[in-house]
């Protein structure tokens, strides 16, 4: 017999019953407790009596909606008379408000139902809102029974990441049996190494002594060993799909020039995509230096030649936070230029974060990581770029990936890769490209055709071939718990 069984059916004999607390008079830690009870409890010498409870959590977002739901805001808002349009509206509230059938979409506009009436009239109680502020004030027996009566609904709010339970058993008495009051009078400490040291290991100590066997099946607390933060990880994996394809890596500055996010893209001055809706300009630098006069006489040129309107230096030269990762693409287009002996065609991406001052929801934030990527050669076809983007995401376990026509100032012709998600009802656009317009490739000095396309990673993770996730805002919640138990990417 173990010593630690011994040491414990020592202490338990003559007494009738020993809270796991008490136990702790042993000597023993925790998880050497939990263990050697484990084991007499499995050969008869101790009689354990558990309870079970349970532990319920909001997150942050769960506090907030204490005050109310994104749907029951969108309801009352409608239902005090306030015309809204569907493309103005709060996309998580409208989600579920449609989801509810609490609205309809008629023309632009949305209508309240009947059964939205009797929500924000109250004579209806919203179940979610009723069952999230239950579980935030209610503790022990009651709480279990409560989330076992409201099983749906709890399971909702799990799913929109609002609240987080837990069922745990434990310990709360054990005694000795006869059993183990006999086993304890016939046994003998069962010697030998129970915990490897760097002084066993040095003097050889365990080669006189032998080790005592060691139960990997036995209970013991949850430890939560450093990981890396999910994004990170899928940043890492979607660079690493890249790099297995063939690609080289660049980068380029965060803080970046109008000129190469846009101007050397073709994409006109006046354009809205420059307005401060859509582009964070800074006010220090508030301007930068386009050092290469060569180039931007040719990008000036072209602006004149294609969109006939006056180019302003000044505009070109502001100090932005880059709104895409294109910008890398660009500089690295002209980089070529000079190379005396390259090898193509070349391969190149980028992956690092950019900025957009969008409306937060779901699928949108202000910041946001971006993959980007170009193929420079001879010969190559819209067909090529299909293929590596097909190949890309089949490298993510995603096989439902389509394409569409669509447009973009630097690239003709020019697609989007997308696909519908069943969970939000919402086509998820994931990647925009085409072929670089030869105005750009003469202005940046490359007579080569460049397929070019970037895309979105952070969205990648609402796919549930990936990972599933209800909203990207859970990435940045610093929700510890969640951070320590998150499921894994499934690629």
């Amino acid at each position: 017999m173990h010593e630690y069984e011994i040491r414990i059916l020592s202490f338990l004999k003559g007494k009738k019953e020993v809270s796991f607390d008490d136990l702790q008079e042993t000597g023993l830690g925790r998880d050497p407790l939990l263990w050697t009870i484990e084991n007499l409890s499995g050969s008869g010498a101790v009689s354990v009596k558990k309870e079970q409870y349970v532990k319920a959590e909001l997150s942050n977002e769960g506090e907030k909606y204490l005050g109310g739901f994104p749907e029951e805001t969108l309801l009352n808002e409608i239902a005090g008379g306030k015309e809204i349009l569907v493309s103005k509206a709060e996309k998580i509230g409208l989600m579920w408000a449609k989801k509810n059938g609490w609205v309809q979409i008629s023309g632009e506009k949305l209508i309240i139902t009947d059964e939205g009436r009797k929500i924000a009239s109250g004579k209806q109680k919203y179940k979610l809102t009723e069952v999230l502020s239950a579980l935030r004030s209610m503790k022990g027996g009651k709480l279990l029974d409560f989330i076992q009566k409201n099983k749906e609904s709890v399971d909702m709010l799990i799913k929109r990441n609002l609240v987080e339970t837990a069922i745990k058993s434990s310990i709360v008495s054990v005694s000795a049996t006869e059993k183990g009051v006999r086993l304890l009078s016939e046994s003998k400490p069962d010697k030998g190494v129970g915990q490897i040291t760097k002084e066993i290991i040095a003097r050889h100590t365990w080669e006189a002594s032998g080790f005592r066997k060691y139960d990997i099946s036995a209970p013991a607390e949850t430890q939560y060993p450093a990981r890396t933060h999910l994004l990170r990880e899928f940043v890492n994996l979607v660079r690493l799909k890249w790099l297995e394809m063939g690609f080289v890596e660049v980068s380029g500055p965060i803080v970046e020039s109008a000129f190469w996010n846009f101007d050397a893209l073709f994409s006109p001055q006046d354009h809205p995509t420059r307005e401060m809706q859509d582009t964070f300009f800074l006010s220090n630098p508030k301007q930068m230096t386009i050092e290469d006069v060569e180039v931007m006489d040719r990008v000036k040129k072209m602006h004149k030649n294609g969109w006939k309107e006056k180019w302003s230096e000044a505009l070109a030269s502001n100090a932005i936070l880059r709104t895409h990762t294109t910008s890398v693409s660009a500089r690295y287009m002209h980089k070529l230029s000079k190379a005396i002996d390259a090898n193509y065609p070349l391969k190149l991406f980028s992956v690092g974060s950019v900025f957009r001052n969008e409306n937060v929801d779901y699928k949108h934030l202000a910041e946001l990581h971006m993959y980007d990527g170009i193929i420079v050669g001879d010969g190559l076809t819209f067909a090529n770029l299909i293929d590596t983007l097909r190949r890309f995401y089949a490298k993510l376990g995603l096989d439902n990936i389509k394409f569409r026509p669509s447009y973009f100032p630097f690239t003709e012709p020019s697609l989007e890769a997308y696909y519908y998600d069943e969970e939000h009802h919402d086509s998820i656009e994931l990647t925009g490209g085409g072929i670089i317009r030869k105005e750009i490739t003469k202005a940046m000095g490359i007579d080569k055709t460049v397929l070019a396309w970037g895309g979105g990673i952070d969205r990648l993770l609402l796919n549930s071939k990936i990972f599933g996730m209800d909203s990207i805002l859970t990435l940045y919640k610093n929700n510890i718990d969640w951070l320590r138990t998150r499921k894994s990417i499934r690629v």
